[in-house]
């Protein structure tokens, strides 16, 4: 009777540890792996599906929006796909990269297959495995760049290629209903950089109104400086990641990447990435319109 208590107590255990085991297996996979469970909406480089290479008609150039993402920001998401879906964008496309380790992947993709089935259209947001993340605080921008040389290496003719135009923004910002109304035009036009207006939450000293405290005016007037229209300007300290569209074959030419070729990644790198490509090109169009919220 003892012997069998003992063997029913040690085979229960083991069943424990077993299920324990499972389940850390699964988690640490899952994380280390997170396409490896997820093929409708997660994908690694080196198994996009041939379906993201595909002819369109020259006339209505494509969007990319490279969207990069971190844990806090994924409840945000859903309100950044909508306002692209219904900014009057052709063709658009949506590319997840995530850049926090520490980031709920299944959450995400949770997100994103909600997204997808809300606009009916399974292929709209993927969310694409770049492999391991930095050790290092490098803004995001090792990622980016790591799409960026995706990109450049799949971009083999203006005809057949997975972007014509590229766009980078992050997780918790959106766009005007009027976005891609105004933009399309630029495109089509193959200018190869297109910046417009945007809202920003930071603070901007320059642009805040003076006030005198000793005569005060009716109404009052309280301006902190930040939440301001900003007219995008090409330079640091004059635009913001998501308020610029690039045409992808003139990155790709020039070889421009948000890190320095030493791996070092600035703050700033949108606006020292803009200045690099606005030196280039006589090709550029400012957008008087604000189009893009920054928060």
């Amino acid at each position: 009777m003892l012997f069998n208590r003992l063997s029913t107590c040690v085979l229960g255990v083991a069943f424990i540890l077993n299920v324990i085991m499972f389940l850390f297996n699964f988690r640490t996979s899952f994380i280390r792996q997170p396409c490896a469970s997820n093929k409708n909406t997660c994908y690694s480089l080196n198994r996009l599906p041939s379906v993201f290479n595909y002819s369109i008609n020259s006339a209505t150039p494509r969007l990319c929006i490279v969207i990069r993402v971190y844990g806090p920001q994924i409840g945000y998401l859903s309100v950044l796909a909508l306002s692209l879906y219904h900014s009057g964008l052709e063709n658009d496309r949506i590319f997840i990269i995530n850049t926090d380790n520490r980031t709920d992947i299944q959450l995400l993709i949770q997100t994103i297959s909600y997204i997808n089935n809300l606009v009916s259209r399974m292929d709209y947001v993927t969310l694409i495995d770049l492999g391991g993340h930095s050790t290092k605080n490098d803004y995001g921008y090792d990622m980016t760049d790591r799409m960026l040389s995706y990109l450049y290496n799949n971009h083999v003719q203006p005809a057949v290629s997975i972007c014509h135009y590229v766009t980078f923004t992050n997780g918790d910002n959106f766009y005007a209903r009027s976005f891609g109304k105004k933009v399309l035009p630029h495109m089509k036009a193959g200018r190869d950089i297109i910046a417009w207006g945007f809202i920003s939450h930071y603070s901007w000293p320059g642009l805040k109104e003076v006030i005198d405290y000793k005569n005060l005016t009716v109404p009052r007037i309280f301006d902190d400086g930040s939440n301001k229209c900003i007219n995008a300007a090409l330079r640091v300290g004059g635009v913001d990641l998501g308020a610029v569209a690039y045409r992808l074959a003139f990155l790709k030419e020039h070889q421009l990447y948000f890190c320095s070729s030493d791996g070092s990644c600035s703050f700033v790198a949108d606006g020292l990435f803009i200045e690099k490509a606005a030196k280039l090109t006589n090709a550029s169009v400012l957008l008087r319109q604000t189009l893009f919220v920054h928060q």
